[in-house]
């Protein structure tokens, strides 16, 4: 829709840069972005879908980009109770254009 192609998360720097932030696990809303890394240095996205929940991809390796190439490496979606669930959380981010 004439905006960034927001697929891409693999680039992690790219959603902790210019995604807007949230403050705190409270502010939370489905379809927030968890990033988890080392400090600086996010390298894994998370998706908060409601209630404490994130789900996020897990296997696959770095390069999976198609259903069909997640299924051949076979990679799974997981669900995780809480967005704390490693604990080496950076943030929230929210997408620029979810009001």
């Amino acid at each position: 829709m004439g905006g960034p192609d927001w697929r891409a998360t693999h680039n992690t720097d790219r959603l902790w840069d210019a995604c807007k932030s949230v403050a705190s696990v409270a502010n939370l809303q489905p379809g927030d972005l968890m990033l988890y890394g080392k400090a600086g240095d996010p390298d894994h996205v998370m998706v908060h879908v409601g209630a404490g929940v994130v789900v996020g991809a897990s296997g696959g390796g770095r390069r999976t980009l198609t259903l069909e190439g997640a299924a051949r490496l076979d990679a799974k979606v997981k669900a995780f109770a809480r967005p704390e669930y490693r604990p080496d959380i950076l943030g929230f981010r929210r997408l620029p254009f979810v009001s």
